[in-house]
């Protein structure tokens, strides 16, 4: 997680080469920085005038859900059903996101976090390692 003195350091370098936009990723926090200018050309005229800057900062949380076996994952628990999760589905921690099946027994995923569903890293029937990112999920306002 980004730090209160790193993003002072992160606003500090980009105010100093006037970026119209910048983005930094760490770990599992993003941070993008935008400015638009709201100066109308009337007032570019008069020096004495202050340039107004608008900034918007939005720092996002990305948490994943993790395989806790490999084996091979599967979105649907029968061949023609539909997937047990979607893209910008809502899961809650004990909420089913599908199975990994390992020596010819099917596991339960669990999402393990609250949030909703943003990316689908694997594809059905796509064989997983144990730790690998399944679903990316932004974290709910809790």
């Amino acid at each position: 997680m980004i730090n209160i003195e790193d993003l002072d350091k992160i606003m500090e370098i980009a105010n100093k080469h006037s970026f119209s936009r910048f983005e930094f990723e760490q770990e599992n926090s993003r941070v993008v920085i935008e400015r638009e200018n709201s100066i109308k050309k009337v007032l570019e005229e008069d020096k004495s005038v202050v340039k107004s800057i608008n900034k918007e900062i939005h720092i996002e949380e990305k948490n994943y859900i993790k395989s806790s076996l490999a084996g091979t994952f599967y979105l649907k628990k029968e061949e023609n059903a539909a997937p047990l999760v979607k893209l910008h589905d809502v899961v809650e921690e004990n909420t089913v996101i599908g199975l990994i099946e390992v020596m010819k027994l099917f596991n339960e995923v669990e999402a393990g976090v609250s949030g909703e569903i943003v990316n689908i890293l694997v594809k059905d029937g796509e064989f997983v390692e144990y730790g690998q990112p399944l679903f990316e999920v932004k974290g709910s306002d809790k």
